[in-house]
């Protein structure tokens, strides 16, 4: 089976973007999950760095470096996303989340802004991994995104031998001691409201990373 992640980096992330493009330019992040939860943590004396994977074009980011405390970059496949970013002024640069280009602990927030569920299950331990690689002993990790009961996949609509998947994503960290969960919502992926129909939930989680002394 190819890679998704092979079919994002050649074709489908720019297709995704173009999609998208309006959508983005017109959205009001002061109601996004993410911005708000970031928005409610506990400052320190120096910025936040934050590092969001799957940026898009950066318009999550460009609302966040206009609000003091982040200093801010991101990642994202496609390249039409990538440059549209860099003429926003935020430093994006084109990766994928299974190899960040960032060195170790460079970064105090790591946020997955709605791009896990389509990224490669054989991936899943390597992003895992790289996230915490990145994310300082004391920090704060972030994930929006869909989520089942149990693992479920279904067919990715946009172009074939693609599939999307709802699970829950805290896990891949909590098992750690490192990892607790701050903040947990679920809701709606439109309405950002509470639904009981577990085909739609989407959730909001926010891990505090705070390792023991070495």
């Amino acid at each position: 089976m190819s890679r998704q992640k092979d079919a994002f980096l050649s074709a489908e992330g720019d297709a995704w973007f173009t999609r998208n493009e309006t959508a983005l330019a017109a959205y009001d992040w002061s109601h996004d999950p993410v911005c708000r939860t970031l928005e409610s943590l506990p400052r320190s004396n120096e910025p936040f760095r934050l590092l969001e994977i799957g940026c898009g074009d950066g318009s999550r980011l460009q609302y966040l470096a206009g609000k003091e405390g982040f200093k801010v970059c991101g990642i994202e496949p496609s390249q039409l996303a990538v440059t549209k970013a860099q003429e926003r002024g935020i430093q994006v640069t084109r990766a994928t989340a299974d190899t960040l280009p960032f060195a170790d602990s460079s970064m105090d927030i790591v946020v997955f802004g709605f791009c896990l569920y389509l990224c490669d299950d054989r991936d899943l331990f390597k992003i895992a991994h790289e996230a915490d690689r990145v994310l300082a002993s004391v920090g704060w990790l972030l994930i929006l995104d869909f989520e089942a009961r149990t693992p479920t996949y279904k067919a990715y609509h946009h172009r074939e031998g693609i599939l999307t998947r709802k699970m829950d994503y805290a896990p891949m960290f909590t098992w750690h001691p490192a990892y607790t969960v701050a903040s947990y919502e679920k809701f709606h992926h439109g309405t950002r409201q509470w639904t009981d129909d577990p085909d739609e939930w989407v959730s909001m989680i926010c891990l505090r990373k705070r390792s023991p002394p070495q």
